[in-house]
């Protein structure tokens, strides 16, 4: 027989006795070992039932992500990433109103990097026009310094490698002294070369960086170029 604190006097009773024998109290009733093992159940019941990886959540969450990376894979399947093209763009002179239009390929950095003073050094393609005529030259975002190099007056002759797509040839520019720019000396040429390759790459001789190679896209240069000619016949 078990005994219990009485919860109104304190005297000890049977865990039996329905009330206590000193002060009439109700006697206080220790819980069912059953009853503890019904509790514990549920909340055992309750444990897995949250956790479990096949409840109804999670099984609808798990479904939305594998539907959305399926998304994900057939959207870049349909529409792979879009190659940078040529680009067009006008100018006026401030002083003459004079109008001008230009078609330049996507920046190009060598295909190996330069060293200093020229590191970072990138170039780009473009042709330029007007009412009256066309030009095309190779932009740089720093000054070339070459080699091999016939002085004129005021300007620079240079005579070096360039490959049209798997074709090799000899092509002449020429650079103003200090200036930003090559031009090409046959204009007329290397336009109809720029409208029909795919793709171009230059070799100069760059003072202290031996050989440097710019490649250029020629994606979207006939459209471009066509561009440009358009607008200009109307200035």
């Amino acid at each position: 027989m078990a005994l219990v604190k009485c919860k109104e006097c304190g005297q000890q009773i049977s865990t039996k006795a329905e009330k206590c024998p000193s002060c009439g109290a109700k006697a206080p009733r220790k819980t069912s070992p059953v009853t503890w093992m019904v509790l514990v159940a549920i909340l055992l019941i309750v444990y897995i039932s949250v956790q479990s990886p096949s409840s109804p959540t999670s099984s609808m969450a798990t479904a939305s992500n594998s539907d959305d990376r399926t998304k994900s894979k057939d959207v870049s399947k349909e529409e792979p990433p879009s190659l940078p093209e040529w680009r067009t763009f006008e100018s006026e002179d401030e002083m003459t109103g004079e109008r001008s239009a230009f078609a330049t390929s996507p920046r190009s950095s060598p295909r190996r990097p330069m060293e200093f003073p020229y590191q970072g050094a990138r170039a780009w393609l473009g042709v330029g026009c007007d009412k009256n005529s066309e030009w095309a030259y190779i932009g740089f975002t720093k000054t070339p310094n070459l080699n091999n190099t016939e002085t004129k007056d005021g300007y620079n002759l240079i005579n070096t490698r360039v490959k049209w797509d798997d074709s090799v040839s000899r092509t002449s520019f020429t650079q103003d002294w200090g200036a930003d720019f090559l031009h090409f000396r046959a204009d007329s040429a290397a336009i109809q070369r720029l409208m029909a390759a795919r793709e171009m790459l230059i070799e100069l001789d760059w003072h202290s960086q031996r050989p440097v190679h710019f490649p250029f896209t020629l994606r979207g240069s006939s459209k471009a170029i066509g561009a440009i000619r358009e607008k200009c016949s109307n200035y």
